[in-house]
């Protein structure tokens, strides 16, 4: 069989992680398939494969545009690809061989304060709805996500696999103090720390985190607070807030984290709080677990899925309540053991390479399906 992937979102730092570690997962577990990798151009060196059977081809596609909707199905056809796996959640609207489509969540239909645009809800809603039509299979990463899926755009079921995704290998924790040291003085980071690593979307409730934190400084801690990622125009936003709360000099934002420094900043952190309120999975959990640190968590969601019995839970809403479970999380030393050592089992449950066997089985049942003629939305 010969499997195309649509990579073309490989430098997102959420999708493309995804992207790119099933990809190369897949290609490793399956070397007697052959594989067409559709990358943006000047992207090709970002997915590492030994396979000889790769082709990787990088056309001028803009996403989400008519062109893509065009260009496509004549690549697929003249690839004479069997299955296009797209890793996001945009199919080509005419379909010239068969799909299999992950999608992550329906974020922007359930939270509509994260894409504000009524047209680009519109756009969103529409598309995936296609897409949940033409696929063969559709892949999620969560019940929660596939719950919200077939209650939002009335996929069937039975179409829809949970497939938990794994967590970078290379995230692991680190004892060199050197580097911890290194790192920590590059971000501005001079005290014991908790840390918040993410991107700015309301659902991810950076403010309450603030209003937690401020909480937590009442009881006399001289912690810092790090968030960790770009926020783009949502940091003058939480600088202000923070500015309110009395705080400003407490909150480091380090804006974009350079990859090869994420092991150590989770490693020197005391603690790892993830307050939001919607995720359809929740990487940035099980890589602070996978470093062995202890994590206060929301119960939102997806979040206690994916975080098991590795964290320690509290109402994100109630910042009194939050900060309480911050507080107990870094001081008590028995409590951070338990949490370190419940967190590295529960880690253990995610990995690419099982994700990999149980996608190539979804790619099976999708080859396999009744219908056998090329179908378009």
């Amino acid at each position: 069989m010969k499997i195309a992937f649509d990579l073309r979102r490989i430098r997102n730092p959420g999708i493309g992680r995804y992207m790119k570690c099933l990809a190369e997962a897949v290609i490793a577990e399956a070397p007697e398939h052959e594989y067409l990798l559709i990358l943006a151009p000047g992207d090709e060196a970002l997915i590492q494969t030994q396979h000889a059977r790769v082709e990787k081809i990088s056309p001028e596609l803009k996403y989400y545009s008519v062109r893509e909707q065009v260009e496509l199905p004549r690549i697929l056809r003249r690839h004479k690809a069997d299955l296009l796996h797209s890793p996001h959640f945009l199919l080509p609207l005419i379909r010239p061989c068969r799909t299999v489509v992950t999608i992550h969540d329906v974020i922007y239909i359930s939270c509509k304060e994260d894409l504000p645009s009524p047209l680009g809800r519109l756009y969103y809603r529409a598309m995936m709805t296609a897409s949940v039509k033409l696929a063969d299979r559709i892949i999620t990463v969560s019940e929660y996500s596939k719950k919200d899926i077939v209650r939002y755009l009335r996929a069937d079921p039975e179409k829809v696999v949970v497939i938990h995704s794994g967590v970078d290998p290379a995230l692991e924790s680190v004892t060199d103090t050197g580097r911890l040291e290194s790192v920590c003085s590059k971000y501005g980071i001079c005290a014991d720390f908790v840390l918040y690593t993410g991107i700015y979307k309301p659902r991810k409730n950076h403010e309450g985190l603030l209003r937690a934190f401020r909480k937590f400084l009442g009881s006399g801690e001289r912690a810092q607070l790090v968030i960790a990622g770009p926020m783009g125009d949502g940091e003058e936003k939480l600088r202000a807030l923070a500015a309110e709360l009395g705080i400003a000099d407490r909150v480091v934002f380090t804006g974009f984290v350079d990859e090869p420094d994420m092991p150590a900043l989770y490693s020197a952190a005391r603690l790892y709080a993830c307050p939001s309120l919607y995720e359809g999975f929740g990487f940035t959990v099980l890589e602070a677990m996978g470093c062995g640190t202890p994590v206060v968590c929301s119960p939102e969601t997806s979040l206690p899925e994916v975080a098991g019995e590795g964290a320690l839970y509290a109402d994100p809403r109630n910042p009194s309540e939050f900060a309480q479970a911050m507080r107990r999380a870094f001081e008590d030393e028995p409590l951070r053991a338990g949490l370190r050592e419940k967190g590295f089992r529960n880690r253990k449950r995610f990995s690419w390479k099982n994700a990999a066997r149980q996608t190539l089985t979804v790619y099976g049942g999708a080859a396999a399906s009744v219908e056998a003629k090329p179908v378009c939305a």
